[in-house]
């Protein structure tokens, strides 16, 4: 079986790898691993050697639309199924999705920031991903929906990332921060962003005062929210992401109906391409020990480095 992430640049993707191949091999199956590094020719390639290897099926977590509909071809016309990863792409005719529940992502992150405003609202900004990215959409398309229907609030701007990391936070969040003074919340489709949001907003020392949200629980940033610095994040627990896809994978490889052992999972059969959706959990300070630490995403230790974190300006203090 061939499994092609974009990148292992993320700290998330090093669990999805391992998680995934632990579970084909435990159902017999070895496991063709390539990253891109965000390189749509390179994906194109990897995924033609692999299926010049023999492979059986294979997973893609697509670097862009261009690249899934050129692996979907090459990969159907060797009869090889392919399941879509963490990302569907409409229009893309995978013969599976496993993904996350990007709507519940923006959904949680907008009704978190409204309640932080309270009454006043405020000017928000959303530190989106790449542009045309199907999660970044569904996770910004969330957010604008809550946030467009809560009383005094103010969507300023929606700034695209291209490769979604820290350092195009860090520039656009000063920028941002020049020309909106009054902003009170940033919105950032994933914990790398809104790293970069933090950083660029402490050295202003803005820190206390503009509410941030994350999404993906990077240890880093749980240890933010836990510090009072971080509003809220949303963990996105890869493991059951990644045993669900090996799942389908395996049982598409070998004919068959996949039977998913997977918690809490629902399969979306409405649209074109059979869906397994995987919930999310939001948390913030009050919670982050029950969600983060409770599913065993990060250890207590690594999560709570001190005995007594810094306090944030937030309303809950």
């Amino acid at each position: 079986m061939g499994f092609l992430l974009t990148s292992l640049e993320k700290e998330r993707y090093h669990k999805d790898r391992a998680f995934f191949t632990r579970e084909a091999e435990k159902l017999g199956v070895q496991v063709r691993f390539e990253s891109s590094r965000g390189d749509a020719s390179v994906q194109i390639e990897q995924a033609r050697q692999a299926l010049s290897k023999g492979i059986r099926c294979l997973v893609l977590h697509a670097v862009d639309r261009q690249a899934a509909q050129a692996v979907v071809e090459m990969a159907h016309q060797a009869k090889v199924p392919v399941v879509g990863y963490d990302r569907s792409l409409p229009g893309i005719p995978f013969d599976w999705a496993v993904v996350h529940d990007s709507q519940a992502v923006g959904r949680a992150q907008a009704e978190f920031a409204v309640r932080a405003l309270g009454p006043a609202g405020g000017e928000v900004a959303i530190l989106k991903g790449t542009e045309g990215n199907p999660v970044a959409e569904a996770i910004t398309r969330a957010n604008l929906e809550v946030l467009q229907g809560a009383p005094g609030v103010r969507v300023v701007e929606v700034v695209p990332h291209a490769h979604w990391v820290a350092e195009e936070a860090h520039a656009s969040t000063r920028e941002l921060l020049k020309r909106h003074p009054d902003l009170k919340a940033l919105l950032a489709n994933n914990s790398s962003l809104a790293r970069g949001a933090i950083q660029a907003l402490r050295e202003s020392h803005r820190e206390s005062s503009i509410y941030v949200a994350g999404a993906d629980a990077d240890l880093a940033n749980c240890q933010l929210v836990a510090r009072g610095l971080q509003g809220m994040d949303v963990l996105k627990e890869i493991e059951p992401l990644a045993r669900g896809a090996a799942q389908v994978a395996v049982a598409l490889a070998r004919g068959q109906e996949p039977i998913l052992q997977v918690p809490q999972h629902r399969v979306d059969r409405e649209g074109p391409v059979p869906t397994l959706v995987l919930p999310v959990r939001p948390f913030d300070r009050q919670t982050l020990e029950e969600v983060v630490v409770g599913s065993g995403f990060h250890p207590r230790v690594a999560v709570f480095p001190t005995a007594s974190p810094t306090r944030g300006n937030y309303p809950e203090d």
